[in-house]
């Protein structure tokens, strides 16, 4: 068995196993925390969108929109409060984005550990000639000594909301204070990892934080705990949205999110502006507090304790780290072995990501099961 780019075997799955080399294993490297990916309503309507509008619509969205579109960007809205725009990836919808609101004189700071994606983003942008500086992670006063040591009329921040390798929570906080206190700054937050399993509709932790700033705005991600596809951008007015709408290059240069998409984007719309949501929320806060407690009883070096789906051992080596992945893999868990570039060499480590189909006894299990290969691990290095 390997440990990268695995093909799952199954014949069908049902979002607690995977099968890889002939071994099913419970898998903790799925990031439909909700577990709505199997949930019957969104399954229907994948399959009457697909047969009321076919698998594709092949336009640009310049040009003609799919049918759907209109009702899934309204109930988008609905759950951010805000003019929301569907775009065919998170990805994609930084670079429609922030071509259009970053001008040439401005200045853009990103977070040293922000998601791939914006560091793509920012890499256009400082291609057209914006300054474009890295900030220490997670560090507010940093970011602060920066705004005021600048003469850019608009000083932009782009950050995660949580970030996806180990888990922690932008201090929304300190940014909040940050914000008031300097009028100059912007804040653009990728919240990929928080869209569906935080905020009273499933808006993200930026939202809750910020439901109407107008000097901040979010990208959400539709391919996590949402359980379907492409992303969305809450903008802070509705002239800003039609600007992306329009003249944002990957709204224009790109192809559509696709009818069985969208058929499945409205019904997860409609399980999230519903009343089960904050039940749905609250069991996998439990066993994500369930993982905190265990770590902690058995003294794993769990990398962030905060309430996310995104728990994190930090090893620190990468033989170690590859001898426990696949001692987990042996023992029939299916977890991510996470190295440089993605992590430091310094957090090289296990991620395990945590989704309501997993129960109490699969977490316990997990937990026991990575006390026993780090025990291995580390017998083995003394030997």
């Amino acid at each position: 068995m390997g440990l990268l780019q695995q093909v799952a075997e199954d014949d069908a799955l049902s979002g607690r196993t995977v099968t890889v080399s002939g071994r099913e294993m419970l898998n903790f490297a799925s990031c439909s925390y909700l577990g709505l990916e199997m949930d019957a309503a969104l399954i229907d309507a994948a399959i009457a969108a697909t047969r009321a509008f076919g698998t594709q619509f092949s336009a640009s969205r310049a040009f003609i929109s799919a049918p759907p579109y209109a009702e899934a960007e309204a109930l988008l809205a609905q759950m951010t409060g805000r003019p929301t725009l569907l775009v065919p990836s998170t990805s994609l919808g930084h670079q429609a984005a922030l071509p259009l609101l970053v001008d040439t004189d401005d200045l853009v700071l990103i977070d040293v550990q922000a998601h791939a994606s914006l560091h793509v983003a920012a890499s256009l942008l400082k291609a057209r000639g914006v300054r474009v500086q890295t900030v220490a992670h997670s560090a507010p006063d940093h970011v602060a000594r920066k705004v005021r040591a600048s003469d850019a009329p608009r000083v932009w921040l782009l950050i995660d909301g949580i970030y996806s390798m180990i888990g922690d929570v932008a201090p929304f906080e300190a940014l909040d204070a940050l914000l008031h206190a300097e009028p100059r700054l912007s804040l653009y937050v990728d919240d990929a990892h928080a869209t569906g399993w935080c905020g009273a509709r499933g808006q993200g932790m930026a939202l809750e934080q910020w439901p109407e700033h107008p000097r901040v705005i979010v990208a959400l991600s539709l391919n996590k705990s949402f359980a379907c596809a492409g992303g969305a951008l809450a903008l802070a007015s509705a002239d800003q949205a039609e600007a992306v709408r329009a003249f944002g290059p990957a709204m224009t240069f790109s192809g559509p999110v696709q009818p069985p998409m969208l058929g499945a984007i409205i019904a997860s719309a409609k399980v999230h502006l519903g009343a089960d949501l904050a039940a749905r929320q609250t069991e996998l806060r439990a066993r994500i507090a369930r993982f905190n407690a265990g770590a902690k009883r058995l003294g794993l070096p769990l990398a962030c304790d905060a309430i996310t789906p995104m728990r994190y051992i930090r090893i620190g080596d990468l033989a170690g780290t590859g001898e426990a992945a696949m001692a987990l893999q042996s023992n029939g868990f299916f977890v991510a072995s996470v190295a440089p570039p993605a992590v430091s060499t310094r957090d090289v480590g296990l991620r395990m990501t945590l989704t309501s189909h997993h129960t109490e006894t699969d977490v316990d299990a997990l937990l026991d099961a990575v006390a026993m290969a780090l025990q291995a691990s580390e017998r083995a290095a003394a030997e």
